[in-house]
């Protein structure tokens, strides 16, 4: 008898209080409440819900528009209700909240049923929050939840103790806020439906059901119709059939109890009971939903993965997200770059040309095996706009044994080394600085295998002393020409040529052409200067060549062409900086001398047919590396082999014209179907 007083006593209360909220949200006079009513209708007034944009997937993609890598803090792109399969909508309504056409922001009629239940039984056996509900409280958790993930990136990237400190505090004030919103208080579920209540008057049916469906979790970091759809069925959400919209419909109850992949017989039980009362509710015959119980899970799984380890274009996945992360376009602190490249759902557009990244990355996987510590890689750009076909190493993406997360053609701001020396393929700068300087292709210097030569000085003015300088090979004559000279890459003809001319203007024109440090600070200015005894990185070299290509208009090398978010709204994203480096005369004389050394000088040849092409071999002592930079008037490229984690250790015993096959081999694939425009 006690128990069932002590059972009548609980629901009384509970009466009591379903007429306190249903005074408050349907009227002051609903009920008969009273005084008590109308201090319930104050408390229950609407309350307007902030909705942040939910975070959304990133998306890079190739220049032909497919899709390269993906980056996410949670794997979610919002549709609209019209790109919800009906079936999917009329699934969740009828296992959810099957009157949530007929009710307002609180079901009283569920609620009651619930409270019921729940107390008879012991436990909660059945919730009675309404679809607008679980809509507000999913919005409050998802709120909460990015400032935890913004107070953890604080904390990782805190330099200074007091720093750690704070982020810690903001981390632990952000976790108790997350914390509060699963916390089962009454006046939090007060203001819950002070939420909801205003969803309701704010937004029709219709729209809030998208919005529940956009934000609810599918388990395995998977958010919204839309990536549930495509992650477990590998289909659209308009595309969802009735079986799997009801299995889909069941999970977000419980996406870990309800998981398809763990527990495929708990999960194919629940699918079957939304089946049941989807024809309970008349949204499908009996019929119908025997026919699809009858039907396996069948699941078609797409592990999406984000960000650039495993994909196939893994460096340059990687220079683009290093541009984003590291570029103050795109936000004023790091915190704020990786928030918009994890959550602002970008679409990135790139200048990545698979056809010439697939070439590239044959060519340079004959130079070298993926297991040995030396690399093969190639950097191609375009002349006339700066942008990166194709950035190709050997060695795979990634941590780990042979795979390396360095982007060794890259610069540091593009998650790049230290990088590499060029070798001879800088003497370009100094044959462009001596013909703008006027010295004539027929210019001649003796030129004995080695010699020490002085009379250095940088641009301000230091004196940089005495050089001893050899050829790799023993001279052809005593003296050479311009032309013959940059044929035989001739050490102590060029020399001559960089003092004769100025160390200083050989390097402001190295500057002119983009050249500078890894570390994006000026080249040292010594007289090794033009035989490329600076460390620089190999795609801002390729740009340099793209710049004589394009008669001298230099673009500083670029990814991205575009970014877009979710509504299409575009951003800003950084320029070429295209520029006149050297006079259109200048430029076309150098090309014209480097064809040369495709036809008759160190890399005689390599040559592709149909195709007006210019070329330049560098070797570094004791043959360490190798380098060879070529170019067409629509595509340049430099690659390089050595181990750059060692650049001055074993050899690899190859002159740079080692290397021009695999130029040959990888822009015949890359030009392919292409127009063969000729120098001027």
């Amino acid at each position: 008898m006690g128990v069932r007083l002590g059972l009548v006593a609980k629901l009384a209360g509970m009466a009591a209080l379903m007429g306190l909220l249903t005074g408050g949200l349907l009227g002051p006079s609903f009920g008969g409440a009273g005084v008590m009513a109308e201090d319930a209708a104050a408390q229950m007034s609407p309350a307007k819900l902030a909705e942040p944009p939910l975070p959304q997937v990133s998306t890079i993609l190739a220049a032909d528009g497919s899709r390269i890598a993906s980056f996410y803090y949670e794997n979610r792109t919002d549709v609209r209700f019209d790109r919800i399969a009906p079936l999917m909508r009329q699934a969740i309504v009828a296992i959810e909240d099957n009157r949530f056409y007929q009710h307002g922001a609180l079901d009283t009629q569920g609620t009651m049923r619930a409270l019921v239940r729940n107390q008879t039984s012991g436990g909660v056996v059945q919730g009675g929050s309404s679809l607008t509900q679980q809509y507000v409280k999913n919005v409050l958790f998802e709120t909460a939840g990015t400032r935890v993930a913004v107070a953890q990136d604080q904390l990782r990237n805190a330099g200074t103790k007091s720093a750690k400190a704070q982020a810690k505090a903001a981390l632990k004030d952000a976790q108790d806020a997350q914390n509060s919103t699963i916390a089962p208080k009454f006046s939090r579920k007060l203001q819950e439906l002070r939420y909801a209540l205003w969803v309701e008057q704010n937004y029709s049916k219709n729209e809030i059901l998208a919005k529940y469906l956009n934000i609810a979790y599918f388990g395995h970091q998977t958010y919204g119709i839309e990536a549930a759809a495509q992650r477990y069925f590998s289909v659209h959400a308009a595309e969802l059939t009735l079986p799997q919209a009801a299995m889909l419909a069941g999970m977000v109850n419980n996406a870990n109890q309800y998981d398809p992949v763990a527990h495929p017989e708990v999960t194919l039980r629940r699918r079957d009971a939304v089946l049941d009362r989807m024809a309970q509710h008349r949204d499908i015959t009996a019929a119908q939903a025997t026919a699809a119980k009858a039907k396996p899970l069948k699941l078609r799984s797409k592990v999406p993965g984000g960000g650039c380890d495993g994909v196939r274009y893994a460096y340059f996945c990687s220079y683009v997200q290093n541009d984003i992360l590291n570029n103050p376009t795109f936000g004023a602190t790091a915190d704020a770059r990786r928030n918009l490249l994890d959550t602002g759902g970008l679409t990135i557009k790139t200048t990545l040309d698979p056809q010439a990244q697939d070439a590239a990355q044959r060519a340079v996987d004959s130079g070298s095996s993926r297991t040995s510590s030396k690399v093969t890689m190639e950097a191609m750009v375009k002349p006339g706009s700066g942008e990166i076909r194709a950035i190709a190493i050997s060695r795979r993406f990634g941590l780990g044994k042979h795979l390396s997360a360095i982007n060794y053609a890259a610069d540091q701001a593009h998650g790049g080394g230290y990088g590499v020396q060029a070798g001879s393929t800088f003497k370009v700068f100094t044959l462009a600085a001596a013909l703008a300087d006027g010295y004539p292709v027929s210019q001649s210097y003796p030129t004995p295998t080695s010699m020490t030569i002085s009379g250095f000085s940088t641009c301000g003015g230091d004196g940089r002393g005495t050089w001893t300088v050899a050829n790799a090979e023993k001279s052809k004559s005593g003296s050479m020409d311009m032309a013959t000279a940059t044929w035989d890459s001739t050490n102590t003809y060029f020399a001559q040529l960089e003092r004769s001319v100025g160390l200083c203007k050989v390097a402001k024109m190295a500057a002119a052409f983009g050249m500078t440090a890894p570390n994006g600070k000026p080249l040292a200015q010594v007289p090794a200067f033009t035989l490329g005894s600076n460390e620089i990185d190999i795609i801002h070299e390729a740009a340099a060549y793209a710049g004589f290509a394009a008669s001298g208009r230099y673009c500083s090398p670029t990814a991205i062409t575009g970014i877009a978010g979710p509504q299409g709204t575009q951003l800003n994203v950084p320029s070429a900086g295209c520029r006149q480096a050297v006079t259109p005369g200048v430029a076309n004389q150098v090309n014209q001398l480097l064809r040369g050394v495709l036809s008759k000088g160190t890399a005689v040849g390599n040559t592709i047919p149909g195709r007006d092409a210019a070329g330049k071999t560098g070797t570094n002592e004791n043959l360490v590396t190798a380098v060879f930079a070529g170019y067409t008037p629509n595509l340049a490229a430099v690659l390089w082999t050595g181990d750059p984690s060692a650049p001055y250790g074993d050899p690899v015993n190859k002159y740079g014209s080692s290397l021009a096959p695999l130029w040959v081999r990888s822009f015949q694939g890359a030009l392919s179907g292409q127009p063969a425009p000729s120098f001027p």
